[in-house]
């Protein structure tokens, strides 16, 4: 990538292109140790205890993700700092309040509620360990807000490095060893207080002071009002994304969770590409808006192309692949999970375009509406769920994931019509879907060979067709690879 992804005139352009790239690549790797972790503990749990021992930890883990315990801090305090850095010891001060406040409520409340109810002993524990590493995990997220508000996306790089190698390694450790899920929920928090720690001490290290948790006299009400509206936001997101699996729990015990989950961490997983490019851009939106609405429209639709260009290949390999994928990860006990998967890999490249919209209409300033448009997603999903669930089970809950998505990505991109203009939502999905062919044959051709195998071919095959792709559309220079590449993603107007 080079500036021409972001400017048409390269000279000016060129430091703020790098930065973007730099950031981005920051932001993919700090995903990725994400990904690698949250993949790695499931496979390892899933062939250790099978799908009740994961059912177990995930009901547990998705049950306390869906409370807003950083309540709508980092998209707040990124926005905000980005535009005033001389505030940030302020924010990030009242935003840890904020987090250490509410994650301490519910880390009380979750577990208390669970044994009121007459959970069982071992859900109740596994809650109260979850709900700590939440709080921990919150923590650690304010922190790293203020880096992604400054740019710094290097760090917190780093520390989720450290962080989600504490996590794989410890559960790897903990099963090896003969403990059980708990065990690894224990884990989990442990690895999430590893990073709040390192977080706190390097954040302090960049305001020349440890930030503690406080807020100036009469400021934390007004702290709490505009994060209300990013709170409730991030909660229903997490709802309709995530509150199928405790619905399954609920109805169809940790078994259907287990077969479920081990699906959807492989998808949910792959969204993680797209908040490494959308997370650089997204101080730089804020920045744009609403001073500069051409450079901030041209930012997303960058960002629509780029992601094209990941989404769709991902989601037809991982279709075509689906059933080698199960039975290589996880075993063939979960093979009736593939049919699940396969219609779960359809909203990849929707939810990845849906989180350009959504950080887009937060960069413009319309957080009220895209709560709004997530509140409405939420009350479908769990409609829809409390139908499709009890007659079909986990194959119910994908369809309610798949509905819900795609309405959601509508609804995103008719707000931020009206909010910044036309998008090149449609115009950027054409020549990835050309590159993918030659990619699909590929995969097909070698269907009797190992996955790895046939996912490499298809990947050779993919970017052999987008660099001819590239070729076509490039004019000038056709020498230079990043001028050659810039074309695909540049938008057209």
């Amino acid at each position: 990538m080079s500036a021409e992804l972001l400017d048409d005139g390269p000279r000016n352009s060129r430091p703020a292109a790098k930065g973007v790239v730099s950031n981005s690549q920051w932001q993919l790797l700090s995903f990725v140790f994400r990904a690698v972790a949250g993949v790695g503990v499931v496979v390892l749990l899933a062939r250790a205890g099978g799908p009740r021992a994961l059912g177990v930890v995930q009901f547990a883990l998705t049950l306390t993700s869906l409370l807003p315990f950083y309540y709508g801090v980092p998209s707040l305090l990124a926005r905000e700092v980005a535009r005033r850095a001389e505030d940030g010891r302020r924010w990030v001060e009242a935003g840890t309040l904020l987090a250490v406040l509410f994650g301490g409520a519910f880390a009380v409340l979750l577990p208390a509620g669970a044994w009121a109810v007459g959970t069982s002993g071992t859900i109740v524990v596994s809650i109260a360990i979850a709900a700590a590493g939440m709080t921990l995990d919150g923590i650690a997220r304010v922190q790293f807000a203020a880096f992604w508000a400054w740019e710094r996306m290097d760090v917190e790089a780093k520390i989720t490095g450290l962080q989600e190698t504490a996590y794989l390694a410890g559960a790897a450790a903990a099963l090896a060893l003969g403990g059980g899920p708990l065990w690894v929920l224990g884990v989990f928090a442990g690895s999430r207080a590893v990073g709040a720690l390192v977080g706190w001490l390097l954040v302090g290290r960049h305001l020349g002071g440890l930030p503690l948790p406080r807020v100036a006299r009469g400021g934390l009400r007004p702290m709490v009002r505009q994060c209300t509206p990013f709170a409730i936001s991030d909660t229903l997101t997490l709802t309709y994304a995530r509150f199928d699996a405790v619905m399954l729990g609920v109805f169809k015990g940790p078994v259907a969770v287990g077969l479920y989950q081990a699906a959807t961490n492989l998808v949910l997983y792959f969204n993680v590409l797209a908040r490494s490019i959308n997370r650089a851009l997204y101080p730089r939106m804020g920045r744009a808006w609403p001073g500069d609405k051409d450079g901030f429209r041209r930012l997303r639709d960058v960002s629509l192309r780029a992601i094209a260009f990941i989404g769709i290949p991902i989601a037809a390999a991982s279709l075509l692949l689906a059933p080698r994928t199960i039975d290589f990860l996880y075993g063939p006990e979960f093979l009736p999970a593939v049919l699940t998967y396969q219609l779960l890999v359809t909203v990849i490249p929707v939810r990845m375009l849906g989180n350009t919209f959504s950080l887009s209409l937060a960069a413009t300033d319309n957080q009220t509406p895209r709560t709004i448009a997530v509140a409405v997603a939420a009350g479908l999903n769990v409609a829809l769920n409390l139908y499709f669930i009890p007659r079909f089970s986990y194959l119910g809950a994908a369809m309610t994931t798949v509905i819900c998505e795609t309405g959601l990505l509508v609804a995103y991109a008719v707000l931020l019509r009206r909010a910044a203009g036309r998008s090149e939502l449609l115009r950027s999905q054409l020549w990835p879907v050309v590159g993918t062919l030659p990619m699909a044959a590929v995969i097909l051709l070698t269907r009797e060979q190992h996955v790895l195998v046939s996912a490499a071919a298809g990947i050779v095959a993919y970017a052999l067709a987008v660099a001819a792709v590239a070729l076509v559309k490039a004019s000038g220079d056709r020498r230079r690879p990043a001028r050659v590449l810039a074309a695909l993603v540049r938008p057209a107007r």
